[in-house]
């Protein structure tokens, strides 16, 4: 058979020829002027067809003396339309307008951040990575319309984030990726103008600026890392403390903030051994005093304008808003009543450091979560469950200011008497008087989304953030640098979500690195979802019908009324005939959870065939049931080999609903038995070994005994009993680091093979045009030094569990931990 393209899309030529079919294209033009009023696929049908048959006009109007009876031609017509949000595109005008990937969006939501500017007239917010700004009152009727209109000042694809405002208004600092390195630059509002002010190597990253507005201060990683401070005016760069200090036990820093007279810096700092603690030191210079030293949480530390208390929000006896008087009180709180007092002249801060954390209290259970403030009239104000609260500076007075949630970037002005925030991605403001009447401030914002930009942006924030974040500063023994040198060039051959990800993807692959998947930015059509008909197929019977191999226990052919026996023919499924081809997935894809009605016999013929009717299971489900199966297969096997000796639990992962369910079974299984299997293979990780590992080694001292009852362990849930542990190559990540720490303590004995060594803690990545990712941040290491990630733990007892024994339900693995474990019994 002869084949004929009717089309001019290069695009469809094409796919055939690389799928080497030959064929002919014939010119077929028709009228794609649209209809009014037609849906866009009553369109791309209409016109298919009108090509089609205009191609096989042209063929026989040339009369082609190779088209037969016998060899009859084939005329493909085609048409695509591209719909986005129910808007049609379009087709592209010209080759150079099909290349064009930049759209025009008129955004008026979609708010990330947001600071008014110390005047209270503008808005800067951020806005789809870049910085726009929005006046806060507009002009009534139609002279407010051009005022309606957002001003974009600045342009990178990529991130410009963070920013704060100058005190006089005319500037903004803010942090930008671009470079492959997180700088700080200071923005001019009038020209729009930008100029770094940290251009150093070193990511930056939480910018606050003085009161007083003449220092800006940062934290910044890498080498000589720590909190550095920009005196403005001059440019002088100093740093404030080292980030991490050994000789202090400082591990990381956090939020900070100075004090009314500038003399004074309250720093969060996280300890080596866990807590964070607010340190409080002199802002010129000198020893740092732990303020709060306790292993708890604290955080957002906020001086109060009268340079009397510092605020701070922290779980040290329960969540809640704390604090911590700088000097002695003159009598207790409950005994005396606070007074704000608005300072009249310059404050002047004291505070007596001896025993001060004993004077720390709590003010208010209600938790401050985000933007703990204090207004100029010494207002206390916080985000807690989505919503703006307030509370008097005694304490006494707790109102919750919002309701519906969704609040966040809380700012007060300068006369403490608006709020500014942020709902759902629009922009707030709130007066302080009567019922607190809100308004919102409206923008529309004239967005350029240039994708080709947007990915370039994309790529180098994946790699700055992989530069700077990812837990080994080797990289594993490869030049990153060099890397991103290979890769980037091929950014220009990125047509697509999926091409883009596979490109990082491949880049971070380099690296050899677990827990470092990229996935595409949402968008496309979904994937079908297909159902599990509740039975395995025969693959050796070849139709009519499909033979059921095996119905497993709880599935519903298992059930007397709705029974399907092993060996049965399913001939049709919801009135259709099917065998095993890819028409059977079209027949049942996308109808989960719906009841399936199944024609089946005994012998492959309809004659005497009965109908069966029950709602098919999906995927997780009946991955559920055939775990389920397995695990109370190998529990009785256990049971029966070791004479009720031995107790059997699996662990399916290391989350904490798998903590529970061991701690349920292990502690149910244990009763009367003499040893335990503990079995971690095909466990794809978490982080509760080491609770199981707290768990396990725990020792009996003792036994209580109420009256008339049998004794029992003192501390309870003490086991002491001969282990083993069941490890193999899909035991990942946590499920590696349980089988290591059950050797390090000398609890049991190790059977089966080599964990493959996916041993990091990782945290998500989202990049700037939706892309994910994933980014190992922390590495794990054995006593003796060896990193767990890409050396995994090897067994006591190495056995193979091969394919067939799997398919044979056979475990080589299990009889061999039996075998130790009865082993060790005999010699007790």
């Amino acid at each position: 058979m002869k084949l004929y393209l009717a089309s001019g899309s290069p695009r469809r030529a094409q796919i055939l020829r690389d799928a080497h079919i030959p064929f002919e294209p014939v010119n077929a033009p028709v009228d794609e002027s649209p209809r009014v009023g037609e849906p866009a696929i009553e369109r791309v049908l209409r016109l298919a067809h009108a090509k089609a048959e205009a191609g096989a006009e042209a063929v026989r109007r040339a009369g082609n003396a190779a088209i037969t009876a016998h060899a009859p031609a084939l005329v493909i017509g085609a048409d695509t339309e591209v719909v986005l949000d129910g808007d049609v595109l379009g087709k592209p005008a010209s080759d150079d307008d099909a290349q064009n990937q930049v759209r025009r969006e008129t955004l008026t939501s979609g708010v990330t951040e947001a600071e008014p500017s110390p005047d209270g007239k503008l808005y800067a917010f951020g806005l789809r990575g870049d910085i726009w700004t929005i006046a806060m009152e507009k002009p009534k009727g139609a002279a407010g319309k051009p005022a309606e209109i957002a001003r974009r000042l600045t342009d990178w694809e990529g991130e410009d984030s963070d920013f704060l405002w100058s005190a006089d208004g005319k500037k903004l600092y803010y942090r930008s990726d671009r470079d492959f390195v997180t700088r700080v630059f200071e923005l001019d509002v009038e020209t729009g103008a930008s100029r770094q002010l940290w251009s150093r190597s070193q990511d930056a990253d939480q910018l606050h600026l003085s009161p007083d507005g003449k220092v800006l201060a940062f934290w910044v990683g890498g080498p000589d890392a720590g909190l550095m401070a920009i005196t403005l005016a001059t440019g002088e760069v100093r740093r404030l403390f080292a980030m991490p200090d050994r000789s202090r036990n400082w591990q990381e820093g956090g939020d900070f903030s100075w004090s009314p007279d500038l003399q004074w810096l309250a720093v969060c700092i996280r300890e080596v051994n866990g807590p964070w603690n607010i340190w409080v030191a002199p802002a010129a210079g000198g020893q740092p005093v732990n303020v709060t030293r306790l292993n708890a949480w604290h955080g957002m530390p906020r001086w109060t304008p009268d340079g009397k208390y510092l605020l701070f929000q922290s779980d040290r006896d329960g969540n809640g808003l704390y604090v911590l008087p700088l000097k002695e009180e003159p009598a207790r709180a409950v005994d005396t009543d606070l007074k704000y007092e608005k300072p009249k002249e310059k404050v002047l801060v004291e505070i007596d450091f001896q025993d001060i954390q004993r004077r720390i209290r709590k003010v208010v259970n209600q938790n401050p979560q985000a933007d703990l403030t204090v207004s100029s009239e010494g207002l206390i104000l916080f985000v807690s469950e989505g919503d703006i609260w307030s509370v008097s500076y005694d304490g006494k007075e707790t109102k919750r200011l919002t309701t519906g949630g969704s609040v966040s970037s809380l700012r007060v002005s300068v006369d403490g008497k608006r709020l500014f925030f942020m709902r759902n991605g629009e922009l707030w403001t709130m007066k302080l008087e009567g019922n607190n009447p809100q308004e919102k401030v409206t923008f529309t914002a004239d967005w350029d989304r240039d994708v080709r930009a947007e990915r370039k942006a994309a790529f180098t924030q994946f790699w700055r953030s992989y530069h700077r974040g990812f837990y080994d500063s080797n990289f594993h023994g490869r030049d990153w640098e060099a890397i991103r040198k290979r890769y980037e060039p091929l950014l220009d051959a990125v047509e697509t979500r999926e091409e883009f990800a596979t490109l990082l993807q491949m880049m971070v692959g380099e690296l050899e690195a677990s827990h470092s998947e990229v996935s595409p930015a949402a968008g496309g059509n979904p994937s079908p979802v297909t159902p599990h008909l509740g039975f395995t197929f025969d693959y050796s019977y070849e139709g009519p019908g499909i033979k059921v191999a095996k119905v497993p226990q709880g599935a519903p052919g298992s059930y007397p009324q709705t029974r399907i026996r092993e060996g049965e023919y399913v001939l049709a499924i919801n009135g259709q005939d099917v065998t095993l081809d890819e028409n059977l997935w079209r027949l049942i894809n996308d109808k989960q959870e719906r009841e399936f009605e199944f024609l089946v016999n005994s012998r492959p013929s309809k004659d005497g065939a009965r109908v069966v009717k029950y709602r098919v299971l999906s995927s997780g489900e009946w991955s559920d049931l055939i775990y389920r199966n397995r695990i109370e297969r190998l529990r009785k096997y256990t049971d029966e080999k070791s004479g009720r000796k031995i107790g059997y639990v699996h662990i399916s992962g290391m989350g904490f609903s798998n903590q529970v369910r061991f701690e349920r079974e292990v502690y149910e299984q244990v009763v009367g038995k003499q040893a335990m299997i503990i079995d971690v293979r095909f466990n794809g990780g978490g982080n509760i070994a080491d609770t199981l590992i707290d768990w396990l080694e725990r020792t009996q001292y003792g036994y209580y005994r109420p009256r008339d009852w049998q004794p029992y362990p003192w501390p309870s849930g003490a086991m002491e009993l001969p282990l083993v542990v069941l490890m193999n190559e899909r035991s990942f990540s946590n499920a590696e680091m349980f089988p290591y720490s059950v050797r390090a303590k000398k609890l049991g004995t190790l059977v089966g093979w080599q964990t493959p060594g996916y041993v990091i803690a990782t945290w998500s990545l989202d990049l700037v045009d939706g892309t994910g990712a994933r980014m190992p941040q922390l590495g794990v290491y054995r006593k003796d030094g060896s990193n767990m990630e890409n050396n995994g733990e090897a067994p006591d007892i190495a056995v193979w569990m091969s394919p067939d024994d799997w398919v044979n339900e056979r475990d080589p693995q299990l009889d061999k931990a039996i075998e130790v474990l009865m082993s060790q019994l005999e010699k007790r």
